[in-house]
């Protein structure tokens, strides 16, 4: 990146290449973490999106399952993208399909024993990895780093109060 902005800077000096400095390296940090990511999943077996699906059906972990619905929105991504990947872990007996009992047009998701065990035993390799990927950060800029992408985070995406909280609407 560094280079990359000089040579721009020789090119055109008259541009204020800091957006660059920042952006690009957001990019390239966030494509070494995805490919140490897939690697550690992939020797036990599954994809990094499929992982991403067991996490948060063990962190939600609602009784009868997680509403299919209710993943969509927390990984963020379509029905038919959540569909696929549930249809992949079902199929490697991770997950479970079951009825909703109280939406017919809605499916719940539940950890099977074989996904459970998976999950079990990837977490404790998968936060080892994301320590190893933040080693040159001491605790002190790591924490200065969650802060300012938390900022940033919050501008893109808004602010939602901690489960449970009362949903404040209005200016703030």
């Amino acid at each position: 990146v560094d280079h990359l902005v000089a040579s721009w800077a020789g090119a055109r000096g008259d541009l204020d290449l800091s957006p660059v400095e920042v952006i690009s390296r957001l990019g390239r940090v966030r494509g070494h973490i995805d490919r140490a990511v897939e690697a550690l999943v992939a020797l036990h077996g599954i994809t990094g999106p499929g992982f991403a699906v067991l996490v948060t059906l063990a962190r939600l972990q609602e009784p009868g399952g997680v509403p299919q619905r209710r993943l969509m929105e927390e990984l963020g991504l379509t029905s038919g993208t959540v569909s696929v990947r549930i249809d992949r872990l079902v199929a490697d007996d991770l997950v479970e399909r079951r009825a909703d009992a109280d939406d017919r047009r809605n499916a719940r998701i539940i950890l099977t024993a074989r996904g459970r065990e998976l999950f079990e035993r990837i977490v404790p390799a998968h936060l080892d990895n994301e320590r190893r990927l933040l080693a040159a950060l001491s605790d002190r800029e790591q924490a200065i780093l969650a802060d300012l992408l938390r900022k940033l985070l919050v501008e893109f995406e808004g602010s939602l109060p901690p489960p449970g909280a009362p949903l404040r609407l209005g200016l703030v």
